[in-house]
């Protein structure tokens, strides 16, 4: 096969195992947009060349490329091939988790991927909890003491402490009554199941985590939403930048991870 402008060398389209071989597929093709070795506006091989550069048959090959045609990473018009697009201006937030299993932890995109989490979920906390305090009511304050008296007994389980903490936000966005953030947040809920290698990384000291809560319940008991803009996001802010520090070698690559394990 001859080398294409924009692409990776042909060796890098390697056969992939039968097992899930259409995701097996997807995840190669997705993982090379995401990185960057396929750069939006590049065309992909011919489908007879990229099937067999892969080892697969042209059906299965379509299928993958329908797959990420859907997801808004590629599109296949007829008689024009297969382009790459610009993933970020087309893939939803439902795919955050996708993206940080997608590539290794050695490549620029993934920490970028993380921090970007990190700081969306800080402004989510932020608007979110100011909200929640202009608008809860009592049940909402109750709902929050018993998630709260419930992760104090999960400090040992990051897992556990992540679905707890995401159960705590679903409070939260209950008692802001903006629906918008509680489907926001069932994309952050999924990025935690899907990627739970990151998720144990991410809650290394759920009892540091635990100290916020107090602070919350106090907004929310005094209505201070000017607090929840400007307390809460400065501490997590902190949080977030004393992890990053802690866990860098992890996320460069140099140490041993398995971060993007599957559930």
């Amino acid at each position: 096969m001859s080398a294409i402008p924009n692409l990776p060398e042909p060796a890098t389209f390697a056969p992939v195992s039968r097992a899930s071989v259409v995701d097996a597929v997807v995840a190669r093709l997705r993982a090379d947009i995401v990185a960057g070795r396929l750069e939006a506006g590049s065309k992909l091989p011919a489908e007879r060349e990229l099937a067999a550069a892969f080892g697969v048959n042209r059906l299965t090959l379509r299928a993958a490329l329908a797959q990420l045609e859907a997801i808004g990473f590629v599109q296949t018009k007829h008689g024009m091939g297969t382009v790459v697009l610009p993933w970020r201006e087309r893939v939803g937030l439902e795919h955050l988790g996708t993206l940080a299993r997608s590539i290794s932890p050695s490549e620029g995109p993934w920490e970028e991927v993380v921090r970007s989490m990190l700081e969306l979920r800080r402004m989510l906390a932020a608007e979110g909890l100011a909200l929640a305090a202009e608008r809860c009511e009592a049940s909402h304050l109750e709902e929050v003491r018993a998630v709260m008296a419930s992760q104090a007994e999960k400090l040992e389980d990051p897992i556990a402490f992540a679905r707890g903490e995401v159960a705590f936000q679903r409070v939260l966005a209950r008692a802001s009554k903006n629906v918008a953030l509680e489907l926001v947040l069932n994309n952050l809920a999924r990025f935690f199941e899907e990627v739970p290698g990151l998720t144990k990384l991410l809650y290394d000291r759920c009892d540091d985590s635990m100290q916020v809560y107090p602070m919350i319940l106090a907004i929310l008991e005094n209505r201070a939403a000017s607090d929840a803009r400007s307390l809460v996001p400065a501490f997590l802010a902190a949080s977030d930048e004393a992890w990053l520090a802690r866990h860098r070698h992890t996320l460069n690559g140099t140490a041993p991870s398995n971060l993007q394990e599957r559930p």
